[in-house]
C-alpha cells in the first residue's frame, strides 16, 4: 500500500509539472503568435497604402494569415492548459 501511495504521489507531481511547462509553453506560443500578427499586419497595412496598383500584396497576406493560423492554435492550447 505504502508503494501504491509513493508512485500516486510521483505521478500527481510529475502530471502537475508537465502542466506547468505545458502552460508556460502555451504562454510563450501565444505572445510569440501576437507578435508575429502584429508585424505582418503592420507590413501588409504598409504595402496595401503604398502599393499604388503596382502590389497586389498577397505574399504580405499569406504571412498574416499563416501568423492567424499560428495564434488559434495557441489560443487552443492556452485554454487547453487553463493559462488563466
Amino acid at each position: 500500500m505504502r508503494l501504491f501511495r509513493a508512485a500516486v504521489a510521483m505521478l500527481t507531481r510529475f502530471a502537475g509539472s508537465a502542466a506547468a511547462n505545458g502552460c508556460s509553453d502555451a504562454v510563450d506560443a501565444y505572445n510569440s503568435a501576437t507578435s508575429e500578427i502584429s508585424g505582418y499586419l503592420r507590413r501588409y497595412v504598409g504595402c496595401v497604402e503604398n502599393s499604388q496598383g503596382a502590389d497586389d500584396c498577397s505574399s504580405e497576406f499569406r504571412r498574416l494569415r499563416n501568423a492567424q493560423s499560428d495564434f488559434e492554435t495557441a489560443v487552443s492550447n492556452y485554454q487547453m492548459y487553463d493559462c488563466r
